[in-house]
């Protein structure tokens, strides 16, 4: 998914939910101050961190990794790790971050993760969701309690995840909303199909401008 997709289906759910045009100037306002915008993605399925970050300059790798290493850059065409400082590279399915590496819009923090040694999946799923390693008892994720201290506003569309249920990181006090499926909201709001169509136009040409 593409930010321009991201913040076009976002935008999509806010006007079947009635928040336009008012969703729509507070996104503009937000673009002329130039407020930023956090996306966070959580892989619960898990990720190769070396396979997605590849140590192509590090012999180890490919001796422990005889059949599943990502070649190294310029090794086949269609499946070599996209080079980046002489050491680390991007997996080739990755290739459209590598214009943000070039112009310092993205940063790569590797080999980091929670001090905590459990070896279950989901206690170390909470935990980072928690952002209390070691300590389950923490009702608030770690998103939420952003929300809690960064703003008095009540606004449930401060904090928003394009989820079936409410993620873990964004549970507790401050209001959040989860949206499932966007297909399955309608474009209800008091909108023509032409209205609907013009605002969807004018939010993708901000998206390309915010982030």
């Amino acid at each position: 998914m593409n930010r321009r997709v991201f913040l076009k289906s976002g935008a999509m759910a806010m006007l079947s939910l009635g928040f336009a045009p008012s969703f729509l100037g507070r996104a503009a306002a937000a673009v002329g101050a130039r407020r930023k915008l956090l996306i966070a993605i959580f892989q619960r399925g898990a990720v190769d961190g070396l396979n997605m970050i590849v140590p192509h300059g590090e012999p180890d790798y490919y001796r422990l990794r005889p059949t599943i290493a990502i070649p190294r850059p310029g090794g086949e065409p269609m499946g070599s790790a996209i080079d980046l400082d002489g050491f680390f590279g991007l997996h080739p399915s990755m290739a459209p971050l590598k214009p943000l590496w070039d112009n310092h819009s993205l940063a790569i923090v590797h080999a980091c993760g929670s001090p905590d040694n459990t070896r279950s999946h989901f206690d170390a799923q909470d935990y980072m969701e928690s952002a209390t390693p070691g300590l389950k008892a923490t009702r608030d994720g770690w998103l939420n309690r952003y929300l809690q201290v960064s703003s008095e506003e009540r606004n449930p569309l401060r904090g928003v995840a394009l989820a079936r249920t409410m993620p873990r990181s964004l549970e507790g006090r401050a209001p959040a909303l989860a949206i499932g499926y966007l297909v399955a909201f309608g474009s209800g709001g008091g909108f023509s199909e032409y209205d609907f169509r013009d605002q969807m136009s004018r939010l993708g040409r901000l998206a390309l401008t915010t982030i």
